[in-house]
């Protein structure tokens, strides 16, 4: 394209989308970022409760909440490192450390309570002998750590591997190949992931256990929303519109794009190239667009996104802290319906309120769609009450508690996990990306990390190459130091 100043816009005011405008006007671009909702994230979305003391923050981080320290996330890292350098002082984007595990986590299983990494449980649930003395953790580790190490030495040859599994689900995997009865597989997934996890593809599943593995994780204090207000400043408010779903995508003979809402006074934006930011959910929802080969409008049809739930409570105390064992950070695992517990790895030892996170993904996640709020509720009080009990930590959790804020994320058709069922990887993943001419893709579902941060990121990165065919540039924050050293 030369040195000309482009006119891009970008459908989608998540991840993908924000990084693909920071990157573009960086490169010397014009952006316009249009957004269906009244928010900038996607996925990444703080919410503040309402403060109990002046000095604290009770925050429950809706979606993505963590950031592991890891070369393949080092996109993130950069792209705070870019914020930084592109806001005052006071603005700063301050990584602390995430507590993946603490040492009393519990898990709470058939009505008796364990230690999270304990080595009992398998005996006690039947399992066959050559199982028992070893935990779900280690069980399944022995089936992914000889997969991760052959990504770790060479990504591209090692994926290849993968792949050639692709067309099995995790659970024929480990079935037919491992030797694995159903029932040791039902209780590693109950264990170490969620019910029907196992269902998914053998190259999602391995993929998905890539990062978890890692050492050291983060998180932003002051909620993971700060990233998004940083760039949403940088940006500029001129070049974005939220509330604004597009309806329309034309082409036009001229070889430009031009974008509507639609209503009758809208608007029509003409750009020279769009970036579709978007799910292919979302996708759906536009009335006119241009119509594409059979096996990319079988992509949009099909691609799978699983179901996610999460739910804050905020408690006047921390609770969890004051028990015979105390907590601090981690995560707890259950067979009762709240499944995950969250526990924050914010102010630890802090005498004021606390958000507890209860998350659920699969199936377990869709058990709690046909509950009213108030039964979901209720439903949380009470069996948080028989993990966490009086007797153990002197406070009652239903008397604890404030209030609370749950989400959906399947019922939002902007947000989501792409999660590919057997095949989709070779079916689907190379056409999903596919430029259409003027129009051009991004979006975590494109790259090989679905469901994270990074992965809309890289995405993002490798799509501005595509749209200003060069390959030549670098992401964003690359050259300007490292923000975890600021730790």
């Amino acid at each position: 394209m030369g040195n000309s100043k482009l006119q891009i816009g970008i459908v989608g005011g998540g991840a993908s989308g924000i990084y693909s405008a920071l990157l573009l006007q960086r490169e010397g671009h014009s952006v316009t970022l249009f957004e269906a909702t009244e928010r900038l994230g996607g996925r990444i979305y703080t919410h503040h409760f309402q403060p109990q003391t002046p000095n604290e923050d009770p925050l429950f981080e809706v979606g993505a909440m963590r950031l592991p320290d890891s070369s393949r996330h080092e996109i993130v890292f950069d792209f705070v490192n870019y914020l930084n350098t592109h806001q005052g002082r006071q603005d700063k984007i301050n990584l602390i450390p995430f507590v993946m595990s603490h040492e009393n986590n519990i898990t709470f299983v058939d009505g008796k309570q364990r230690s999270y990494t304990g080595t009992h449980l398998e005996s006690n649930v039947g399992l066959p002998k050559e199982f028992q003395g070893i935990s779900a953790q280690k069980l399944l580790e022995g089936i992914i750590l000889p997969w991760t190490a052959i990504l770790e030495g060479d990504f591209e040859s090692g994926f290849r591997a993968v792949l050639e599994y692709d067309g099995w689900s995790f659970r024929t995997y480990l079935n037919s190949v491992e030797n694995w009865p159903h029932e040791v597989i039902d209780f590693v997934e109950m264990i170490a992931s969620q019910t029907n996890q196992f269902d998914l593809s053998f190259t999602e599943v391995i993929m998905q256990c890539l990062d978890f593995g890692t050492q050291e994780w983060f998180t932003v204090r002051g909620g993971m929303s700060r990233m998004v207000d940083t760039a949403a400043s940088v940006i500029g408010s001129q070049h974005i519109n939220l509330n604004m779903p597009i309806k329309y995508i034309m082409e036009l003979d001229n070889g430009r794009v031009c974008l509507s809402t639609g209503c009758p006074s809208s608007t029509k934006w003409v750009f020279d190239k769009i970036i579709l930011a978007i799910l292919a959910s979302s996708l759906q929802s536009v009335l006119e667009r241009p119509r594409w080969d059979m096996k990319k409008e079988q992509a949009i049809r099909s691609t799978y996104f699983e179901p996610l739930y999460k739910m804050g409570l905020h408690f006047k105390v921390r609770f969890w802290e004051h028990g015979k064992k105390p907590i601090f950070g981690g995560q707890s695992v259950t067979d009762l319906r709240i499944r995950r517990i969250i526990y924050p790895s914010t102010d630890l030892g802090s005498r004021g309120s606390g958000v507890l996170i209860l998350y659920a993904w699969m199936t377990d996640a869709a058990r709690w769609y046909a509950l009213s709020s108030q039964e979901r509720i209720d439903v949380a009080l009470y069996e948080l009450g028989k993990i966490h009990t009086k007797a153990d930590c002197g406070f009652d959790v239903t008397e604890c508690f404030i209030e609370a804020l749950d989400m959906n994320w399947a019922g939002h058709s902007s947000t989501g996990g792409c999660m590919y069922l057997p095949g989709q990887f070779s079916r689907f993943h190379e056409v999903m990306g596919r430029p259409e001419g003027p129009i051009f893709f991004a979006g975590e579902r494109l790259s090989k990390h679905h469901a994270w941060i990074a992965g809309a990121m890289d995405s993002a990165y490798n799509t501005v190459r595509e749209v200003l065919g060069c390959r030549d540039i670098h992401t964003l924050g690359m050259l300007t130091g490292n923000v975890k050293a600021m730790l």
